[in-house]
């Protein structure tokens, strides 16, 4: 039995259902857990935050109204202003595959952990440095993480997750899928409390006889 959960980095809804997940997991503990970002700013949506900033604007008030996550400071300065920010999903990603590949069963966490670097602290989620102080909460040595931050084999491995994630064929993020042996269900798309991922997962399980 496996849950996947597909989000990315620079996703404000995912950023805002990440603690919803992690309370999900610490609540269903008899599932593997499989945690892939899906590349959604890549090739010509790479770019400052201003040309994605008046969509952006719209919906962080209501991400933060549904979910109680708030962002920070730094980033709503940025949002409301200039919008220097550099939007690229790949550089975050290969952050995440580095230290999930540390910590496989915190994978939830350290995918909110790295969004929280951007959306709570204002961070460069483009600099190997803006991980620092993630890498030694963890644990992890933070010259190994600069080191492979900037290798070619995990930009490599960072475009190889984004087409696992192309073959779920999901429009979106957050998504929660849930597997049992060959059959997948959709469990979560879109911003959802936990107790409806529950709730949905209750009723899979009762119709499949599961």
């Amino acid at each position: 039995m496996e849950i996947i959960y597909l989000f990315d980095p620079l996703c404000g809804w995912c950023y805002g259902f990440g603690p919803q997940m992690n309370t999900f997991k610490e609540e269903h503990p008899e599932f593997s857990y499989t945690v892939l970002s899906g590349g959604m700013v890549t090739g010509s949506r790479v770019g400052p935050l201003s040309q994605i900033a008046p969509y952006i604007r719209e919906g962080v008030q209501r991400v933060e109204d549904l979910s109680g996550v708030k962002f920070g400071s730094a980033f709503l300065q940025d949002l409301h202003g200039e919008g220097k920010s550099h939007m690229d999903s790949l550089p975050p990603t290969k952050a995440f595959i580095i230290l999930k590949e540390a910590h496989p069963n915190h994978a939830v966490k350290l995918a909110h952990a790295i969004q929280a670097i951007f959306y709570s602290d204002g961070l460069d989620l483009n600099l190997a440095s803006s991980y620092e102080h993630l890498c030694k909460e963890i644990g992890f040595d933070v010259a190994e993480f600069n080191k492979k931050f900037e290798s070619m084999e995990y930009q490599l491995a960072a475009k190889d997750e984004f087409n696992e994630v192309s073959r779920y064929g999901v429009s979106g993020y957050p998504t929660v899928v849930v597997r049992f042996g060959q059959q997948y269900y959709m469990l979560g798309h879109g911003f959802a409390k936990h107790e409806q991922l529950s709730e949905t997962l209750k009723r899979i399980r009762e119709k499949e006889h599961i």
